[in-house]
């Protein structure tokens, strides 16, 4: 028996307008070099704190063998490494950033600040638009 749909309550609502969210995302792309967008930049911000390849790539849910193919391909991108990995010793291997893989995060954070900052009105109104329900939302039945 097919029941009439409730009266979505307040907290109901509350959820559905926080799902409705309009983000941007920035990837640059370096054409034949390859590009830099949120996950390896996330990748190198973790490698930096852990100081290891294999914990941040655990931190991101890939294995290291993805994590540490990411970071080959980060730094054939550029002139110089921006992760640089130290092997291991009495005290085990480890990873860094280099002064430039630093940098780089540093501009692709304020590239990212900036857009979001000039994009912001029209991410609002893409958001205000947007359908009450995501396309092939669950109903009952």
């Amino acid at each position: 028996m097919r029941q009439a749909p409730r009266k979505p309550t307040r907290r109901a609502a509350a959820q559905a307008e926080a799902s409705r969210q309009a983000t941007l995302t920035i990837r640059v792309d370096f054409g034949p070099f390859g590009f830099l967008g949120p996950g390896k930049i996330q990748l190198m911000e973790l490698i930096s704190k852990h100081g290891s390849i294999s914990s941040a790539g655990k931190e991101m849910g890939m294995s290291y063998r993805r994590a540490w193919l990411l970071v080959d391909e980060i730094n054939r991108t550029f002139r110089e490494p921006l992760v640089e990995k130290q092997m291991g010793g009495s005290g085990g291997g480890g990873a860094k950033l280099s002064k430039l893989g630093r940098d780089v995060v540093g501009r692709y954070r304020a590239i990212e600040g900036a857009a979001a900052t000039a994009a912001a009105a029209d991410l609002r109104a893409l958001r205000g638009a947007l359908a009450l329900e995501p396309d092939g939302a669950a109903t009952s039945e």
